[in-house]
């Protein structure tokens, strides 16, 4: 299984925007509360899953879900992710600033607060 130690995806995800490794990946404003992620489909003409591809295959590495010499499944590494990002409290897509219909597509998310988190659990009950 993983070797994740309990870590969260928000702590992993903050790592991997922190390191500049993935292309595409970044802040998507000064104080740190929104990021972008690259989101090219592998339908694209210029689709190169080496790059389009990485932090998705990162994140099943991570997980325990791929490991060099496994069959690649760029389309799985993708949804795994986005279900991760879509189920967790942390993280609310902000779809009015993603762009999918641009040469380098990505998609934006929003950090929730923890605080904001317990209130809209609060809420819910």
């Amino acid at each position: 299984m993983s070797n994740s130690g309990g870590r969260r995806l928000k702590q992993w995800l903050m790592e991997q925007i922190q390191s500049a490794q993935y292309s595409g990946l970044q802040w998507e404003d000064d104080s740190r509360t929104m990021f972008r992620i690259p989101w090219k489909h592998a339908g694209k003409q210029d689709y190169n899953q080496e790059v389009d591809a990485s932090i998705f295959k990162a994140w099943a590495v991570f997980k325990g879900k791929f490991k060099e010499g496994d069959k690649a499944e760029p389309a799985t590494w993708k949804t795994r992710l986005r279900c991760a990002l879509n189920k967790s409290p942390d993280f609310e897509e902000v779809t009015e600033r993603s762009q999918l219909d641009i040469s380098e597509p990505y998609k934006v998310y929003r950090i929730v607060p923890e605080e904001e988190q317990k209130r809209e659990f609060w809420k819910a009950q």
